[in-house]
């Protein structure tokens, strides 16, 4: 016969028991006197459900008394007796159910989880722990490279040794087309980036004194070069010519250039002069090529030190097509836009045209004396939705240990708006500033260091030293040696610090002039810092295997060279980790392994490979290398076999994988069986998805072990069977009650309605308390044993079928009692099944889907016990 039966024939069977027991029980054939009894009087009639709520001191001296006949118990058998916190601990405690649970402030699923976590730590031994490796990534790496220009550096060195061309004094770079050194005797050596060849000697008369200043154009095809008594030339780069022999005339007599730039526009350009003037220069070819030069800013209202165009296609090579295209047709372009930085202000220019100069902004730094401003602009994607995106261009304005960036934006003609939008203060003064790329920029200090800064989070993420560059300063050019030395007492001082024209930068690259080798700076690419780790024979993989983590979550900082593409992205990194991995294994276990002394030491070092191996194949999602490869290399050695199993575990109980390959579950399995670890099995299997367990092995074990908690969990969940094994651990605690009644005669005659497990052995304890906490699991609609939620469907379905369950009404043998699986579940443990369910029915789901007559059906079965009980007492 079916344990279910249909909710009329429930009623019906249930209205006949209880019409028979109010009979006998009716005030009217047996009157009571209410203030005989003192009873009170009852204005509203209290549901079931209240009944169930309202707190019963009885209770708690109903407890404690059941915890001293417990305690009485244990003289009688080998272990004590054990109430539902002993699903999870081995150890004797009077707690009830529901105070270790916490109810009812707490939400099922934490609690839950308590309790299990609980047996962990109780099943746990040290043998079996392993501990899963914490990621605390504060180290980038190596983040700057630091090349000589080999060939370059060798023809310097033979023209100072061997010609009359001086020492280098400046430099300028156009990345992959020219570099350009100027000397102290007039001449520029003009050499090929890429090959590093000399290309060109562009002389001029030695009166011109040293050569202070030089710039590219922005198609590198003109260079022009600035003398340190005031001449200004400009050459083909392409052969050497001279085309302009620009007088010293057109600024103030007898000063240095020590600034000259070319603006976006290749026939315009600016300079400034060691007195402190700026002037704008116009190149016109009409029969000749000519010029003509304006005033921009008289130094007698304060000193320029620096000046700083904003160009629009200088870092093309850094940017997106569609970045590029943004920036060449951005609407500043047509502004000519100019900082120039005094010792105490920033000044925005818009010079339009020679007849027409705006002031923008103004922006005050304060700063020592020995320290000069530095001006520096990059251009910044800004995101205004998930599609649009627009670029604005960043101005840095540096001096001594302040950093101020602001933001220029156009809004219409020629209107901008300028947003200041951050200041950095460092603990050092700055000597130079450098732009990375729009997030990384470098700081370089008095001692000659670098120190490289992520823009957003102001994260210092490297210092270099780079003191034995032997940085050549532009001193002598700030004091204007070469024309009489008269200049201010704030630039000779402010000028001992000098290197404008020796440490420069170009997309994303950074060029040091020093006394003999020309050096290149720029950032790593991601897989560069990864290889600096293992290359010339270094092998610290698991360095570079944590930056790896790092980039792939996105903690790692200043990257380049990696795909846009989120998903790319990811893919190239998770490439890149397994070869890696492979690299680090190959060497963990054919170098660095122990050849001789304790096993220990070997276990010791299967223990610190494994859970960093297994740990990065969880992070990239290869399962199919930690179940393959992996698995292939530790099981040739039975203890490496060993420990590989056992580092599974804690990662199966962190929910980090819930699949795992059959030849890998079959050892896992058996090799825990062998080591009698049954407990942490039974967790781990609770763990996995029922999908890639091999049922019928899975149940035999847990069948011959006795593991319920595992039985529940797949049969609910595989077979969709709620009841099945609940009925087979209700069989089993009254064949235990049976057993063990003669034993505990005694006490169980003393015993009351609400004594929690008297009569039953702590084993059998353990397994009914699994059976309560799947029943409660179930009416809320969670996921035996760990938490989560059942579907809908299978909710409801769960639902109802434990209450048809439960409301069982025909005996397992013939002239037994009706409502067996009740009575045995109320005869286990009254109180903590009555509290499983006053949280189904104060369950919101629960209600909706049990029917209101099932719902009362069963509340009427409860109530014929209550009273069949107050009957017989």
């Amino acid at each position: 016969m079916s344990d279910s039966i249909g909710d009329n024939q429930k009623v019906s069977s249930l209205s006949k028991d209880i019409d028979s027991l109010l009979d006998e029980c009716d005030p009217a054939s047996s009157s009571i006197d209410d203030l005989l009894f003192d009873i009170p009087a009852l204005t509203i009639l209290p549901s079931l459900e209240s009944i169930l709520h309202e707190h019963d001191p009885t209770l708690d001296s109903i407890s404690l008394s059941s915890s001293t006949q417990n305690q009485t118990l244990t003289q009688y058998d080998e272990k004590p007796a054990h109430n539902l916190p002993q699903i999870l601990s081995p150890h004797p405690s009077s707690a009830s159910f529901d105070s270790l649970l916490d109810i009812p402030n707490q939400p099922l699923d934490n609690y839950i989880l308590k309790i299990h976590q609980q047996q962990q730590d109780a099943a746990s031994t040290d043998e079996s722990f392993v501990e899963i490796p914490k990621h605390n990534q504060i180290n980038h790496g190596s983040l700057l490279k630091v090349i000589e220009l080999q060939t370059i550096s060798n023809q310097l060195t033979l023209c100072i040794e061997r010609t009359n061309y001086g020492n280098p004094t400046t430099i300028d770079v156009f990345v992959n087309r020219f570099a350009a050194i100027g000397t102290s005797k007039s001449v520029v050596l003009l050499f090929e980036h890429q090959t590093q060849i000399l290309k060109h000697c562009l002389n001029s008369d030695i009166s011109n004194g040293a050569v202070s200043a030089l710039n590219f154009n922005n198609d590198a095809t003109r260079i022009l070069v600035g003398y340190a008594r005031g001449r200004i030339l400009m050459f083909d780069c392409s052969n050497g010519k001279l085309l302009r022999n620009i007088s010293n005339d057109i600024h103030a007599p007898d000063t240095a250039i020590l600034n000259i730039k070319f603006t976006h526009d290749p026939t315009a350009a600016i300079f400034s002069d060691s007195g402190g003037s700026v002037y704008v220069l116009q190149f016109t070819r009409t029969l000749k090529r000519g010029y003509q030069s304006k005033c921009l800013f008289s130094g007698s209202r304060g000193e320029v030190c620096t000046i700083e165009p904003l160009l629009f296609n200088r870092q093309q090579e850094l940017l997106t097509s569609n970045t590029n295209e943004k920036i060449e047709q951005h609407p500043l372009k047509s502004m000519y836009l100019v900082a120039l930085a005094t010792f105490t202000k920033v000044f925005l220019l818009a010079l339009k045209s020679q007849d027409n100069v705006k002031i923008l902004h103004v922006q005050r730094l304060v700063g020592s004396n020995t320290t000069l401003p530095i001006l520096k602009w990059q251009f910044i994607i800004v995101k205004i939705s998930d599609e649009i995106n627009c670029v604005n261009p960043v101005l840095a304005a540096v001096r001594d240990k302040h950093c101020i960036f602001f933001q220029i934006q156009h809004e219409r003609d020629d209107e901008v708006q300028i947003t200041q939008l951050k200041q950095i203060t460092v603990d050092y003064s700055i000597k130079s500033f450098c732009w990375l790329n729009a997030r990384t920029f470098i700081l370089f200090d008095m001692s000659e260091r670098a120190h490289v800064i992520d823009q957003r989070s102001e994260d210092q993420l490297e210092c270099l030293p780079l003191s034995h560059c032997e940085l050549i300063y532009n001193t002598i050019f700030f004091k204007s040696l070469a024309t009489g030395g008269n200049v201010s007492t704030a630039f000779a001082l402010a000028g001992q610090n000098a290197c404008y024209q020796t440490l420069i930068s170009n997309q994303g690259r950074i060029f040091l002039l020093g006394t003999h080798i020309l050096y290149e700076i720029r950032l790593r690419d991601w897989s560069e810092r990864l290889d600096y780790y293992v290359e010339n024979g270094k092998h610290q993989y698991e360095q570079a295997l944590e930056l790896a983590y790092s980039m792939l979550v996105g903690k790692a900082k200043g990257l380049t060279g990696l795909p846009i593409d989120p998903i790319k992205r990811r893919q190239c990194i998770s490439d890149r980790m397994v070869s890696l991995l492979h690299s680090y294994l190959k060497y963990s276990l054919n170098y660095e392994c122990p050849q001789s002394g304790k096993i220990e030491l070997l276990r010791q070092h299967y223990r610190n490979v494994l859970p960093r191996s297994i740990d990065y194949c969880l992070l990239i999602d290869r399962l199919d290398l930690l179940f393959g490869l992996i698995y292939d290399l530790f099981s040739k050695d039975s203890i490496a076999h060993g420990i590989y199993l056992q580092c599974l575990e804690p990662y199966i109980l962190s929910n980090r994988f819930d699949t795992i390959s059959p030849i890998v579950l079959k050892d896992f399995i058996q090799s825990y069986v062998e080591n009698n670890h049954l407990s942490q099995l039974e967790n781990c299997l609770n763990r996995l998805d029922v999908s890639c367990l091999d049922l019928d092995q899975i149940i035999q074990i847990t069948r011959k072990y006795e593991l319920y908690m595992t039985l529940l969990h797949i049969y609910s969940e595989a077979f969709k069977d709620f009841t099945t094994i609940v009925k087979e651990i209700l069989e089993k605690l009254e064949d235990d009650f049976a057993q063990n009644q003669g034993k505990f005669n005694y006490l169980i005659e003393q015993t009351s309605f609400y004594d929690l497990g008297v009569g039953y052995s702590s084993k059998m304890i353990a397994i009914g308390n699994q059976a309560l906490v799947f029943i409660q699991t179930t009416l809320v609609g969670d996921i035996y044993p760990y938490g989560g939620r059942l579907s809908s469907d299978l909710a409801n379905f769960g639902r109802n079928q434990i209450i048809d369950f439960l409301s069982y009404l025909h005996p397992r043998q013939t002239g037994g009692l009706l409502y067996t699986n009740l009575r045995t579940f109320l005869h286990f443990n009254t109180r903590d099944f009555f509290n499983l369910l006053t949280m189904a029915f104060d369950n919101e789901d629960f209600l909706h889907d049990v029917h209101t007559s099932k719902r009362r059906a069963f509340c009427d079965i409860l109530l014929l016990f209550y009273l069949t009980f107050s009957r017989d007492n």
